[in-house]
């Protein structure tokens, strides 16, 4: 009788442990597992230019301690600084241009007077000649008619004509004179007004330009710790790329991953507790804010094996500042009961 119950007392131990293998391997690879690993980093400041630069002055090191307002870096472009030296010029000859042609107006009045008081006089040199020989001539006439001698009357009638015509023709080109010279020295206040309205727009665009020269000086935006400087002095950077990225003091996010072949029901909002590898004491809260939708290869850090690839979904972790984690850290993450939907 002994010897038949043993049997069926081993047969019920292998089949529970069996039962019990297979649920914990079920529960291993296909339960909710709440537990994963990941690393801590912070969204980092990239500080770039947009336009083609040269570094000409670097004010921080890696790993140097920056706050807001700390200069990081001086840069040059050519191009804004060969524009600026083309609107100073022209700032200074807007006024030259228009004094030049002030003093060319100044000159063509003195000509156009000169000229008409050259032929004013010979007009009038003109006129006492008419005047004289008209006069000349009357006397005759009267001499002749003393003496009793009837003369035919001189044409005096056409030399009177002539000088009224002689007359007439200095004050038309008078007229004309004034006219041409009201025109030059109007046009010497226009040409005034308009070098001082170009002046004016250079002046503007001049305080734009150095309004953009004072972006070159790049200050912080935040407080952290320089992470790298990728250029040296003198070097030529091309537009939009990295020239130095600051990190925060310490960690905000954390980038896991949960195991392809686990499946979980984690969502946004879960919180979770983060805790380092290396110190299980420097513990901090956090907040899940963002779910892969696809499988990723997971970093070569968090490989069980150094040649076996892993493969996982991606879940992103925002974490309370201030904490004891490391810029780099891997991290283990675990799924708190509740869910906060919120900030940490």
């Amino acid at each position: 009788m002994h010897r038949r119950i043993m049997p069926s007392k081993l047969s019920g131990i292998v089949w529970l442990g069996t039962l019990v293998s297979t649920a914990g391997f079920t529960w291993f690879f296909h339960g909710d597992r709440t537990d994963f690993r990941g690393i801590a980093e912070d969204a980092k400041t990239v500080v770039s230019s947009e336009s083609a630069v040269e570094v000409l002055e670097i004010h921080v090191q890696p790993g140097q301690i920056v706050s807001v307002g700390d200069t990081l870096v001086r840069l040059r472009n050519p191009e804004l600084a060969m524009r600026i030296a083309e609107v100073q010029h022209d700032i200074e000859g807007a006024y030259g241009d228009a004094d030049l042609n002030s003093s060319e107006s100044r000159r063509r009045v003195a000509e156009l007077r000169a000229s008409f008081a050259a032929r004013r006089a010979e007009l009038l040199g003109e006129i006492r000649t008419l005047v004289d020989l008209n006069s000349r001539n009357r006397s005759l006439v009267a001499g002749f008619k003393a003496m009793g001698v009837q003369e035919a009357e001189s044409d005096s009638s056409g030399l009177q004509e002539q000088i009224q015509a002689l007359r007439h023709q200095i004050e038309v080109e008078e007229s004309g004179m004034r006219d041409q010279i009201a025109l030059l020295l109007g046009s010497k206040g226009s040409m005034t007004k308009l070098a001082a309205s170009r002046e004016e727009a250079l002046r503007n665009e001049l305080a734009i330009l150095r309004e953009e020269e004072k972006r070159l000086v790049i200050l912080s935006s935040t407080n952290g710790v320089v992470d790298s400087i990728n250029n040296r002095l003198g070097e030529k950077v091309s537009p939009f790329s990295p020239i130095l990225t600051i990190s925060g003091h310490s960690p905000s996010l954390v980038r896991g991953y949960v195991h392809e072949r686990v499946r979980t029901d984690m969502a946004v909002g879960d919180s979770v507790e983060v805790v380092a590898m290396g110190m299980r004491s420097a513990k901090v809260k956090g907040v899940v804010i963002g779910l892969g939708s696809r499988i990723v290869e997971l970093p070569m850090r968090l490989w069980k094996a150094p040649n076996v690839p892993m493969w996982g979904r991606e879940v992103i972790v925002r974490v309370a500042l201030g904490n004891q984690l490391l810029q780099g850290e891997m991290v283990s993450v675990h799924r708190m009961l509740h869910r906060i939907g919120g900030k940490p």
